[in-house]
C-alpha cells in the first residue's frame, strides 16, 4: 500500500480559522491602509496561503486583557510550500520607518503555539519548517529606489528582513535567504 502524502497547507487550512484566510485576489497583494501595496510574485513550484490578521476589526485574543502590547500580531502570515519545505513567512507592513519588532515577535510565538497545538492534536507537520520575519517599509523603499535598486535581502540584528522592493513582494527572493 503506498504511503499517502497531505499537502501541509491542506494541514494548515484545517488548524486556522478560514474568515483570515485571503482569497481570490486579495491573496495576490499585500495592502497597508488602501496606501502600501505590493504585489505577490511567485515561481513554479511554491504554493501559498495568505492569512490577514487585523486586531482593528477583530478580537484575535480574547482571552487577554487591553493590556498594551498583548493583541498585536502582524499583518499578515504567509505559508508557502517548496518541495519538502514549510515556509512560515511573518509580515509587518509599515508605511514608515518605525520599527515592527514586537508585532513580529509577538507573531512568532503564534506561530510556535499553532505548531505545538497541531503536534498536540496528532497533526504533523513537516520537519523543514522555517520561519523568517519580515518587515516591508514604504519608506525605506522610496528611500532605496531614490538611491540604488535593493541589494540583496540580509537579517538584521534582530533576525528580521528588511524587504526594501517596491511594488512587488517575491516569495522566492524570501525563502532563498539563509
Amino acid at each position: 500500500m503506498a504511503k499517502q502524502i497531505v499537502d501541509q497547507l491542506d494541514l494548515i487550512q484545517t488548524l486556522l480559522e478560514d474568515k483570515f484566510l485571503e482569497k481570490g485576489n486579495n491573496a495576490k497583494v499585500l495592502i497597508e491602509k488602501n496606501i502600501m501595496k505590493r504585489n505577490i510574485v511567485i515561481n513554479n513550484g511554491i504554493k501559498y496561503l495568505l492569512y490577514r490578521y487585523d486586531p482593528d476589526k477583530t478580537k484575535l485574543f480574547p482571552y487577554f486583557s487591553r493590556t498594551s502590547g498583548l493583541h498585536q500580531i502582524c499583518d499578515y502570515i504567509l505559508f508557502a510550500t517548496e518541495g519538502k519545505h514549510l515556509h512560515l513567512l511573518l509580515i509587518e507592513l509599515k508605511l514608515g520607518t518605525e520599527s515592527a519588532t514586537n508585532q513580529l515577535i509577538a507573531s512568532e510565538c503564534f506561530i510556535e503555539f499553532l505548531l505545538n497545538s497541531a503536534k498536540r492534536i496528532g497533526i504533523n507537520l513537516t520537519n523543514n519548517i522555517h520561519v523568517k520575519k519580515i518587515r516591508v517599509s514604504e519608506e525605506r523603499a522610496k528611500k532605496r529606489n531614490r538611491k540604488t535598486k535593493p541589494g540583496k535581502l540580509e537579517f538584521d540584528q534582530n533576525g528580521i528582513i528588511n524587504y526594501d522592493h517596491s511594488e512587488v513582494f517575491r516569495i522566492k527572493e524570501v525563502l532563498d535567504i539563509d
